[in-house]
């Protein structure tokens, strides 16, 4: 029982690393649209607020989605191959993440279609990789010291 917590919470450690890790391509993506959009480039602290920024959405973000898409993709398996789980967790941590991204866009001021899709796109993408690193962290396929 104690090993398959401590394999759960390395697991949900490195998710969230992963999930932090992503900030400078989400960075890079943001400037890109801000200068097609000749929009704002914004300031040096940028870069080290989006980062703050996103480690704490990905603190909340471990419980409410990574942990259950890959308990979800676990059990739907239980002793098949990790690729079926990988796929199962992928689906689960897609719809999840569309869902809490679709309700804030819902919550927020007049929200468009497009950009409400384009938002869930978005979350559904990157939530995919934290998501398997959790789960090949969690079956033992990645141990945690090479990360």
């Amino acid at each position: 029982m104690n090993r398959t917590i401590a394999r759960h919470g390395a697991g949900a450690l490195v998710a969230w690393v992963v999930f932090v890790a992503q900030t400078p391509v989400i960075y890079a993506g943001l400037l890109v649209y801000a200068s097609s959009t000749t929009g704002d480039l914004g300031g040096p602290l940028a870069g080290p607020v989006l980062c703050a920024s996103l480690a704490c959405l990905g603190v909340a973000l471990v419980p409410l989605l990574f942990v259950p898409a890959g308990w979800i993709g676990e059990i739907a398996s239980r002793g098949g191959r990790l690729s079926v789980k990988l796929l199962v967790a992928f689906a689960v941590a897609a719809v999840l993440a569309m869902l809490y991204v679709a309700g804030i866009a819902v919550l927020t001021d007049r929200p468009t279609v497009a950009g409400t899709l384009l938002a869930c796109v978005g979350g559904a993408g990157a939530a995919l990789g934290p998501t398997a690193a959790y789960v090949l962290v969690a079956q033992r396929r990645l141990k945690t010291g090479s990360v």
